[in-house]
């Protein structure tokens, strides 16, 4: 497999940090098609090598362009048959949680693309988890968002860092499994799930391919085209999500506290005064 094929492209990145905003803004773009979490990536955990799971998503790429190229179908998370910015919606259940609006199945793919258009495909914990055996064959990149903001969207969904949620790359990666059930408290496992996301993408991935949250959104989407060069047309209107009402900004102060006394490698991306910023914005709402 060539690590040249540049019309393959990988995203990762924290979980609730943008990815699949990231795809909605990257269908925008002439000659591309991006994917929200196609895969069956449970499987990963059966095969035996890096070199196997690569060529088992070049297998996927080459499946799902031929669809696209003769059906004009994809496989995809959806909302309605469309990627959306956002999989989660803004209401709650009984617990006060909310809830995952967004479902796999074959979506239309109904713009014009040539034979060799690029082709996005999106996960989180999988890709994170073998990133060091998947930079040797394809283009992959990160989305990162402000910790504080990240965390506190974790919260909102009831995010346990023991649960479902993480076990993909539990599987893969046994370390982790190991480390997360040792630790007792629910945020100290998120910090620690967190930091070795941050540690995956700062030692296996190039500066420019770290992209942050709050720079796709206050470029209108400009800042992926790091990833795509057509994305410098894009100029959408968004706002960012890291004030959120959806977030108990009581919760958040708890959350901040314990993140400003920790070390992880989210601090090569993000400064602890960023942190304490967002801090501050939320007393001031809080006053107000």
């Amino acid at each position: 497999m060539s690590p040249n094929n540049t019309n393959n492209i990988l995203i990762t990145g924290t979980p609730r940090s943008g990815t699949t905003l990231t795809c909605y803004l990257l269908n925008k773009l002439p000659d591309t098609v991006a994917l929200h979490e196609p895969m069956k990536v449970k499987k990963f955990a059966e095969l035996g090598s890096y070199e196997e799971i690569s060529q088992t998503i070049e297998c996927f790429c080459d499946e799902q362009r031929e669809s696209i190229l003769i059906r004009k179908r994809a496989i995809s998370k959806n909302v309605n048959g469309i990627v959306p910015d956002n999989p989660v919606g803004t209401s709650r259940s009984h617990a006060g949680l909310r809830q995952n609006i967004a479902f796999k199945g074959e979506i239309v793919i109904d713009k014009t693309v040539s034979p060799d258009f690029m082709l996005v495909v999106k996960h989180n914990f999988a890709f994170t988890a073998v990133l060091d055996g998947l930079v040797k064959d394809f283009p992959v990149y990160a989305i990162v968002r402000n910790p504080l903001a990240t965390l506190a969207s974790w919260n909102s969904l009831g995010f346990d860092a023991q649960s479902v949620y993480a076990g993909v790359a539990e599987r893969l990666d046994p370390d982790l499994k190991e480390e997360l059930i040792s630790i007792r408290d629910d945020l100290d496992r998120q910090i620690y799930l967190l930091d070795w996301f941050y540690k995956q993408f700062r030692r296996y991935l190039p500066e420019q391919h770290i992209i942050r949250y709050e720079s796709i959104v206050e470029s209108g989407g400009k800042a992926l085209s790091v990833v795509r060069s057509e994305a410098e047309d894009l100029n959408e209107l968004m706002q960012g999500r890291n004030r959120s009402k959806l977030y108990d900004h009581q919760s958040m102060f708890r959350i901040g506290d314990r993140l400003l006394k920790s070390d992880g490698a989210y601090w090569e991306s993000y400064t602890r005064a960023s942190v304490e910023s967002l801090l501050n914005e939320l007393r001031e709402a809080v006053r107000s």
